[in-house]
């Protein structure tokens, strides 16, 4: 008996020995996955979803909707008014700009900007003017846009619109940027009674004045115009916007289904026409129409497609 007990603890211990040996094995094994594959604590909060609201409070005078909250980027982005800028004839002067971490609701960034064409006119910040892929918040003056690169946390030289076709305007509010929207890399907007205008973004440090390729004066919305827009190497996209005075509504109007490798030629005594023809970069040398009057494509049937430009032409301006 006590033979058989000694067998049985010798056994236990076998056991015990051998399931001993193999954990430090395993325990190593699992550790090297879990640094494999398990992010660390640092890592993880990093890779954490921003919350979906913060509790930042600006203290400043601080006209509704002139702010704007990028989430993922943990940062608020406001134009106010401060003693600083308060003006005895006008006001308040709604042109500090102020940018706050919403983390921890610090004040990161103050500048004042210049007085905007007048003590009593603020800057606007643009809701939709703000794209992950730029990085930058469009400020909307009277006639310039001061864009704030959010990364760097700094501001860029005021840019101006411009325009294809020389503007002769007599009216004080001519010329007042109403609209700014970003498109791809671009950012479109409109100023009252010029029309159009667009800023390549592609370098965010130096924003690039990009003209119409046509421009054609219209009574709805001043200049219509047609910007051939580059997307990739190989292909662009065509863009007629249209501001609606009624309804207070700016249409960025894509008018290809898709992005197309098509000719910008257009001779310079066609820029200032209604319809415009461009024709794509392929062997059938595929036309498409377009009528800036009306901020449209024509649908071409084949047999006109396949005619001369002047003939396409002419069809467009019977419909």
């Amino acid at each position: 008996m006590r033979f058989t007990y000694a067998i049985l603890i010798a056994l236990g211990s076998f056991v015990f020995v051998a399931c001993g040996g193999d954990a430090p094995v395993s325990s190593d094994t699992t550790s090297s996955d879990t640094t494999a594959t398990t992010p660390t604590t640092e890592n993880y909060e990093n890779s954490k979803p921003a919350p979906p609201t913060h509790d930042c409070n600006i203290q400043n005078d601080l006209l509704e909707g002139n702010q704007l909250w990028i989430r993922d980027e943990q940062t608020l982005v406001a134009i106010v008014a401060d003693s600083t800028t308060y003006d005895e004839d006008f006001g308040p002067s709604h042109r500090v700009l102020e940018v706050y971490n919403t983390e921890n609701c610090e004040l990161v960034k103050r500048e004042v900007l210049p007085v905007n064409v007048s003590p009593d006119f603020p800057y606007y910040i643009t809701q939709i003017s703000y794209d992950n892929a730029t990085g930058l918040v469009a400020i909307r003056g009277f006639k310039d846009i001061i864009l704030y690169d959010v990364e760097n946390q700094s501001t860029l030289s005021p840019i101006v619109p411009q325009f294809r076709f020389e503007r002769l305007l007599d009216d004080p509010q001519s010329g007042m940027i109403q609209r700014l929207e970003v498109w791809e890399n671009y950012l479109i907007g409109y100023a009252q009674d010029m029309g159009t205008f667009a800023f390549d973004l592609s370098d965010r440090s130096n924003p690039k004045a990009i003209l119409a390729e046509a421009e054609y004066e219209t009574e709805e919305d001043g200049f219509a115009s047609l910007f051939i827009l580059s997307v990739d190497n190989n292909s662009s996209q065509i863009l007629i916007p249209e501001y609606d005075y009624e309804d207070d509504a700016f249409e960025i109007n894509a008018m290809l289904s898709n992005p197309t490798a098509i000719s910008d030629q257009i001779t310079n005594s066609a820029r200032n026409n209604r319809y415009i023809v461009l024709r794509e970069r392929n062997e059938a040398r595929t036309p498409h129409v377009f009528d800036l009057q009306e901020h449209r494509e024509i649908s071409l049937p084949a047999n006109v497609a396949g005619q001369s430009t002047q003939d396409i032409l002419k069809y467009a301006k019977q419909q």
